[in-house]
């Protein structure tokens, strides 16, 4: 057991002291890239209430530390962890948390059992203090709850699954409970640790499916193609997001899409504007920047346009997060794993996997 127990600040990202917070907390998380892209790219993408924080146990307006100046390479000796967890709970049913601690690029051996004692007592201290945070009201608390209303209005039934045999209603079953928090992308070694803690709630059957985490090197995509005759490029307007919601079991969020960089095909016509067309194909850039919601309609299949829209949307929507400090201009994407075509196309774009990630529901009530 660590000399003294870990201490987790609390940074509101919406006070005037959270620009210094924002740039510090990025500047910790840079050497860690990509291991870290999810969260550095999650504060990267703003839209801050006044619910959203970061809980760390670094010191985000003193002197960085060795360890957090550096990139990890954690052998199991005296450098002690760090964790950073971006957190908003007034964004119930979707994800509340996104984390990153300095053992996921190169974690402890299996025998540094000090190590791990030391990161388990930091990861139990950190809930902890989400367990103490106020519960907001969900800026989504207009939509209907899924146990109460599971044939939404977006005409998805409960009964329709997705690729790896989930339903709408798996995927928002905890949304009525408040001591179940979602977190986003956490990484497989991270995993084990909320594990032995026993902190996540397995009841529901949307925990522990595993993600792969696909990277793209930007500047190796392929060359841009036309998109086949009677086809042409736009965006995402509020009157298709019924039908994108119809198509996946993943509950998005009208108020949420609206503020997503996105893409769309649409059949090319003269007669009238592409918000009054339906897509056939769409895709948006995620709140922690990642391709999100990407879907081809059957009937357009099989003609290239998964990569098409793939490529072109992280050509041009993702200058924003290419800041001044960051080498290699990466986009990514989760694929569950089984998602076969997915994964394919994503391979066939040059994206490489480098690690597992899982969206899973932590209970506050067992962080005693």
């Amino acid at each position: 057991m660590p000399a003294t127990q870990p201490t987790i600040r609390n940074y509101s990202l919406t006070s005037l002291k959270s620009a210094a917070v924002i740039t510090r907390a990025l500047d910790i998380l840079r050497p860690h890239l990509p291991t870290s892209l999810p969260l550095y790219r999650r504060i990267q993408f703003g839209r801050f209430f006044d619910a959203t924080c970061l809980l760390t146990n670094i010191n985000c307006t003193g002197t960085l530390s060795q360890a957090e100046r550096e990139p990890a390479h954690n052998d199991g000796g005296d450098m002690p962890p760090w964790v950073i967890a971006f957190v908003d709970r007034s964004c119930r049913p979707e994800t509340e948390v996104w984390i990153s601690g300095s053992w996921e690029a190169s974690p402890p051996a299996p025998t540094g059992t000090d190590a791990w004692s030391a990161i388990d007592d930091l990861m139990l201290e950190l809930v902890r203090t989400m367990k103490g945070l106020p519960l907001p009201n969900s800026i989504h608390q207009d939509i209907p709850n899924a146990r109460a209303a599971p044939a939404q209005a977006n005409g998805t039934a409960e009964a329709d699954r997705d690729s790896v045999g989930l339903s709408r209603g798996d995927y928002t079953s905890h949304s009525s409970n408040p001591s179940i928090m979602l977190w986003g992308a956490v990484h497989e070694n991270t995993v084990p640790t909320l594990q032995r803690l026993k902190l996540l709630a397995q009841e529901y059957n949307a925990s522990l499916v595993p993600n792969y985490t696909f990277l793209f090197d930007i500047a190796t995509l392929p060359s841009p193609r036309a998109l086949p005759k009677g086809l042409e490029w736009g965006v995402v307007h509020p009157e298709s997001f019924a039908l994108i919601r119809s198509r996946t079991q993943i509950p998005r969020q009208d108020r949420t899409m609206a503020v997503l960089p996105s893409l769309a095909i649409f059949p090319s016509s003269s007669s009238s504007t592409a918000s009054a067309r339906a897509p056939v194909a769409w895709c948006f850039i995620g709140l922690e920047a990642s391709l999100t919601t990407l879907h081809v309609e059957p009937k357009w299949r099989g003609r290239g346009l998964a990569k098409l829209i793939t490529a072109k949307i992280f050509r041009e929507k993702m200058g924003r997060f290419f800041d001044g400090g960051v080498e290699k201009k990466l986009g990514y994407g989760f694929v569950v794993v089984g998602n076969m075509a997915s994964e394919g196309m994503c391979r066939s774009l040059g994206g490489r996997s480098e690690w597992e990630c899982y969206w899973l529901r932590a209970d506050l009530s067992k962080a005693s």
